[in-house]
């Protein structure tokens, strides 16, 4: 009879250490984990915050890239090609197209831009337009 209450003992002794152990092991990972979602949290509300600060065209782009250069893709029918054009030309602000005349901007973007642009002053009007905006922003 001694052996057999010995040998339940133990399996209770060892559950229970076991159980111990588990207990502190996972309530500090659960509290590690907890700051770290804090951490995250605290992050992507900063990050949302300067994201709303940042003016964005109809297309939904924003008018300035992460390096804070303007971004002419997000001009309504300005594209990659159309972009790289313009900074090959060396205008490299929306307030430097904006200045531009209809003729000016023909040249530099060949001849698609009458194929392309019905109202070839659209473009030079969303580029004044987003201008005065990044004027407000700063």
């Amino acid at each position: 009879m001694n052996v057999i209450a010995m040998f339940v003992l133990g399996l209770l002794i060892g559950w229970l250490a076991e159980w111990v152990i588990d207990w502190f092991y996972w309530r500090g990972r659960i509290f590690r984990v907890a700051n770290e979602n804090k951490n995250l949290q605290k992050r992507i509300a900063s990050l949302e915050a300067e994201r709303g600060q940042r003016f964005e065209s109809p297309k939904g782009l924003a008018i300035t890239d992460s390096q804070g250069r303007d971004n002419f893709r997000a001009i309504r029918g300005i594209g990659p090609a159309f972009s790289r054009r313009l900074h090959e030309a060396g205008i490299e602000t929306f307030e430097q197209l904006s200045r531009l005349s209809p003729d000016e901007l023909e040249k530099i973007l060949g001849d698609l831009y009458k194929r392309f642009f019905s109202k070839q002053e659209s473009i030079l009007a969303q580029a004044r337009e987003f201008a005065q905006q990044k004027a407000k922003e700063s």
